[in-house]
């Protein structure tokens, strides 16, 4: 069994489940899947995102598999904050 790669810490986030030892939520990896193709989407993650491995790019997806409308729903409020405040 691989390592557990998607975590929660309170201090880091806000508490969004990031990929572990680093500060990637997994609604960052769910944004650029939506904006990217299907095909070759994971390699495209690791080309915009190039610290992380395939392999963190896929736990962030299984993540968002088991927990979509937890991920669904922190998109939903980032999306009405920007759209409310705009850029940080």
């Amino acid at each position: 069994m691989s390592p557990v790669l998607i975590e929660r810490r309170e201090d880091v986030c806000r508490g969004s489940p990031i990929i572990k030892g680093t500060r990637i939520r997994v609604a960052d990896v769910v944004r650029y899947y939506r904006l990217l193709a299907r095909e070759m989407v994971i390699e495209r993650i690791v080309q915009a995102l190039p610290h992380l491995t395939p392999e963190q790019v896929r736990a962030a997806l299984d993540y968002y598999d088991r927990h979509r409308y937890e991920i669904e729903r922190e998109l939903r409020e980032e999306d009405r904050l920007f759209a409310e405040h705009g850029e940080p």
